[in-house]
């Protein structure tokens, strides 16, 4: 049965107002997400809280034949949506969209064909955060700029995420999700994470804040 997001009423004013940016292939969408990891454990949403950020997923758009869509990775597995269509039914409160600084022609057909070569992939949802031939989003869109030669950093230990109080819930989580649905969140990887303008995605200097949508005052703020 459809169940409408959030934004489902305002979707249509809000991707007109992003028609008059209006958007481009590689910008880069930091939304909230309902996204949870092993035994439903709603781990997006801790992301946003120990970040200290308003944002946990992160979504490349591509611009293609007129049509602008959003390239997600989510528990949905790889998608390829036009807008509009995303936010009928998707977790998305607050936004914000990021552009790639100083972007040039050569980079962005890089970044377009990263994105084709990744919908003809077409990989799951990676639950776990640790396997090599799935994705989670972040990570994805991290993967496609540093295949074009840009890091966006904003990779971390699960250690230097958490405050170190909840650490030890964490290893002792990892063992039940384990022994239960055979799949923990990694400790010795990395992780990307969106963030905020001081540590994450967002920090990165390669990148510049274009527009920002704030649910609660349902006002928008445009940056260019």
């Amino acid at each position: 049965m459809f169940k409408p997001g959030p934004l489902y009423e305002r979707r249509k004013q809000i991707v007109q107002q992003l028609k008059q940016i209006p958007l481009e292939t590689g910008d880069i969408v930091y939304n909230a997400s309902d996204v949870t990891g092993p035994l439903g454990i709603p781990f997006g949403k801790l992301i946003q809280t120990f970040t200290k950020s308003l944002y946990s997923h992160a979504t490349l758009i591509l611009v293609e034949n007129g049509e602008t869509y959003a390239i997600d990775v989510s528990d949905w597995g790889t998608r390829k949506l036009r807008v509009i269509d995303w936010f009928d039914n998707w977790y998305m409160t607050d936004f914000c969209v990021y552009r790639l600084q100083n972007k040039t022609k050569d980079i962005e057909n890089c970044i377009e064909n990263q994105i084709k070569g990744f919908l003809e992939l077409d990989p799951s949802y990676d639950f776990n955060f640790n396997d090599p031939m799935s994705f989670y989003c972040t990570e994805a869109v991290k993967m496609m700029y540093g295949n074009c030669g840009l890091d966006l950093g904003g990779a971390y230990l699960v250690k230097d995420i958490v405050p170190k109080w909840f650490y030890p819930f964490i290893l002792i989580g990892n063992y039940f999700t384990k022994f239960l649905t055979n799949s923990s969140l990694p400790t010795n990887i990395p992780i990307s994470v969106v963030g905020n303008e001081k540590k994450g995605m967002m920090a990165s200097e390669l990148t510049y804040r274009i527009f920002e949508y704030d649910k609660a005052t349902d006002t928008t703020l445009r940056f260019l």
